[in-house]
């Protein structure tokens, strides 16, 4: 038996003002990874809501979602 999150789903999602078709996990943390993106270093907002860093790995990915992503970055 395969978990929700094991599952793979083709979806339309928007990242950064593009729209995208996604297949995979339907989780955060799994559409990050895709994007060779180390949740770690990113801050994310799903659909006008900024997401806890805690709560990424397990944060829905559905159809029509709306992403930021903005990269941290170090220096001065």
């Amino acid at each position: 038996m395969r978990l929700f999150w094991e599952r793979i789903f083709d979806m339309k999602i928007s990242i950064n003002g593009e729209s995208s078709d996604y297949l995979g996990p339907p989780v955060l943390g799994e559409l990050l990874r895709s994007l060779e993106i180390d949740p770690k270093e990113v801050a994310v907002e799903r659909n006008l809501r900024i997401v806890p860093r805690g709560l990424m790995e397990g944060e829905p990915v559905e159809s029509e979602d709306q992403f930021e992503i903005i990269r941290l970055v170090g220096g001065g």
